[in-house]
């Protein structure tokens, strides 16, 4: 086949080959290591001899346990990503950059691939994503140069046995790797259609039959670069460096397929690598493994010992006179069952009184019982004692509750470097994630974000903000001043003039940050519990609010409590608010009213007061005619 080769295809395929030939005892642990977690720990010859021996090929899957502890932890400390600003101009944008993130991650499901390569970390020791980007068809129908074609920013991720790496990279990012790539196997057709100038080549790949491993073989394992029972041919993506370059290739054995240049750029403009990859463990030969290694040899142990206990507790070993049974595979069989029965010739019987001995015995092997559990007892707590212990785990073993979280603050250093690692690896991520945002989304986009349950909401990238909207966001004054200044008037052409560019990803200056710790219980949430046995002992008087800041609550849920309690509080003060007028307005009517009865009483004692003056007056009137009446009657009645 070499001789059909072109030079540059033969160059990657030996690039390829000699990492796969470099890493194949590496990879062949790394198998090992995913079938111990797949509960295959016993080899076939193994089976085979404990069969042999009547043992049973038991299995206490430890391993298994240790790892789903460990990704369940992962799973319950995924946090967002959240951009800073790194000056107070691009406060706004560093919002909208959390915002375009977090609708990437969630689009591409990123916390499910987060978990995957993390359980390749744990498991064979590596694994990788790809940020990369589509543009979308249907963009592409109504792409002008006004408006560029829609693109989708891709997280593509491959799992381990699908990975190869520079075989002299010594670091566990992967940084000072010279080329990195994945496999893909893809049907002869489908290729062909996709390549059609190049369907010879692809078809003289079904003929090559050279191998020097299995990792990467497609499902069932035929051949490496070619499967003719299912007509699949595995094609090699590899992005290399040349002279501070990072270039791509895709290629199989003997054809290069398409090459070029890598689109991406970092943070200072140089030329990126899309595909990440992060491994647990390196050791001096550059070899990856995961946190599984190292329990291999007690995961072994526990299975044989185990095996051997059990075959030791269902079996009995004997002693006895040539003859004294009739028959010893009968007599095996008959011990071997819970009311077995063992009948001793008198021959015998007679023959051992001569001698001094008995005719049959059952040996006693309660040492060797013993000797085994402990054994087994041991090799248990040494492989407990790795990785997820059981102190991490959070067992009590009679402890009080401030007991186990010193025992879980302080198993927890022996996994944070580990840990530490997937969050580096996290933090690449999301900024390639920016990254590729800033560089391939120059068209104004909306995108939408889904971080509050309650509302849903838009933010709008790159959006040109016109006269118009401008002069909607200023007060009514300012509008009408500046309108008579410049002579503007209602369906002026000027006002759908572009003025500014809203949230323009390329001028975000942002650091990229993500706060995740493990999700256990630390010295925080014994502090917190402190403060609340405080806080009642003293009859509950710290504020709602007080509590809640201190409490060890994730900062998104704890900021939605306080800002709902301040909604109350709002609410509340402007009920509160409410009722103050209703009450003053009722006491100033009140006041009003009676104001307005005493001054109707004293309108009412005045009227009284001067119709009893006019009274009065008549009265006197009447008096003084009744005494004129009487005067003028008696100078009548005397003759004057």
């Amino acid at each position: 086949m070499e001789d059909r080769m072109s030079d540059e295809a033969l160059t990657f395929v030996e690039m390829f080959e000699a990492a796969e030939e470099a890493s194949d005892s590496s990879r062949q642990v790394s198998e090992r290591c995913r079938d111990y977690f797949d509960n295959k720990q016993w080899t076939d010859e193994e089976v085979a001899e404990l069969q042999r021996r009547g043992q049973a090929p038991t299995v206490d899957n430890v391993i298994a346990g240790k790892v789903n502890w460990l990704i369940g932890q992962e799973m319950n400390s995924r946090t967002d990503p959240k951009a800073f600003p790194r000056e107070p101009r691009h406060q706004r944008g560093a919002e909208a950059a959390t915002d375009a993130i977090r609708y990437v991650c969630d689009n591409q499901d990123w916390p499910q691939i987060r978990t995957a390569v993390w359980e390749n970390m744990l498991i064979e020791g590596f694994g990788g994503c790809e940020v990369v980007h589509r543009v979308k068809k249907a963009s592409l129908r109504n792409a002008s140069a006004m408006t560029p074609p829609d693109v989708e920013i891709v997280l593509n991720h491959y799992p381990w046995d699908r990975l190869f790496y520079d075989p002299h990279s010594r670091r566990d990012d992967f940084s000072d790797a010279e080329y990195l790539g994945a496999v893909i196997w893809s049907d002869e057709k489908k290729l062909q259609r996709q390549y059609p100038g190049k369907k010879d080549e692809i078809t003289g790949v079904m003929s090559d039959f050279s191998s020097l491993g299995e990792t990467y073989e497609d499902r069932p394992r035929y051949q490496v670069w070619g499967d003719r029972t299912r007509n699949r041919i595995r094609v090699v993506l590899m992005y290399y460096r040349e002279d501070g370059i990072w270039k791509w290739v895709k290629f199989t054995r003997g054809v290069v397929l398409e090459s070029g240049e890598s689109p991406y750029v970092d943070e200072d403009g140089e030329s990126a690598c899309p595909l990440l990859m992060q491994s647990a463990y390196v050791d001096r030969e550059n070899r990856r493994y995961g946190e599984v290694l190292k329990m291999l040899d007690q995961q072994d142990e526990i299975n044989k010992r185990r095996s051997k206990l059990l075959h030791l507790l269902t079996s009995r070993q004997t002693m006895g006179l040539k003859g004294a049974v009739p028959s010893v595979a009968a007599m095996k069989r008959e011990l071997a069952k819970p009311d077995g029965h063992v009948e001793i010739s008198q021959e015998a019987v007679e023959a051992a009184a001569l001698v001094g001995m008995k005719p049959f015995e059952v040996m006693q092997t309660m040492d060797m019982t013993a000797g085994q559990f402990n054994l087994l007892q041991e090799a248990k707590q040494s492989l407990q004692e790795m990785g997820a212990t059981e102190a991490l785990m959070g067992s009590a073993d009679g402890d009080s509750g401030r007991a186990v979280l010193a025992k879980q603050q302080g198993a927890m250093q022996g996994i944070t470097p580990l840990i530490d690692k997937l969050r580096r690896f996290t933090r690449r991520i999301f900024e390639a994630i920016w990254m590729r945002i800033r560089q391939l989304w120059t068209a104004p986009k909306w995108i939408r974000v889904t971080d509050d349950e309650r509302n849903v909401r838009f933010v709008g990238l790159n959006r040109p903000v016109t006269l118009q909207e401008m002069l909607q966001e200023r007060p009514q004054e300012e509008v009408l001043a500046f309108a008579q200044r410049v002579g503007l008037v209602p369906g002026d052409p000027r006002l759908s003039q572009v003025m500014r560019t809203e949230n323009s990803v390329e001028e975000m200056e942002v650091d990229i940050v993500i706060e995740e710790v493990p999700d256990t219980v630390t010295l925080e949430a014994e502090t917190f519990e402190q403060l609340v046995n405080i806080d009642a002992s003293r009859g509950g008087v710290l504020p709602l609010e007080i509590i809640i800041e201190a409490s060890p609550l994730r900062s998104d849920k704890k900021q939605k409590v306080l800002d709902w309690l301040e909604e109350q509080k709002q609410g509340q003060s402007q009920a509160g608010g409410q009722q103050q007028e209703i009450a003053a307005a009722a006491a100033q009517a009140d006041i009003e009213g009676k104001q307005a009865k005493a001054r109707k009483d004293m309108a009412g004692a005045a009227k009284d007061a001067a119709q009893a003056e006019q009274i009065s007056a008549e009265t006197e009137h009447t008096r003084a005619e009744t005494a004129k009446t009487a005067v003028e009657t008696q100078r009548l009645a005397l003759g004057y």
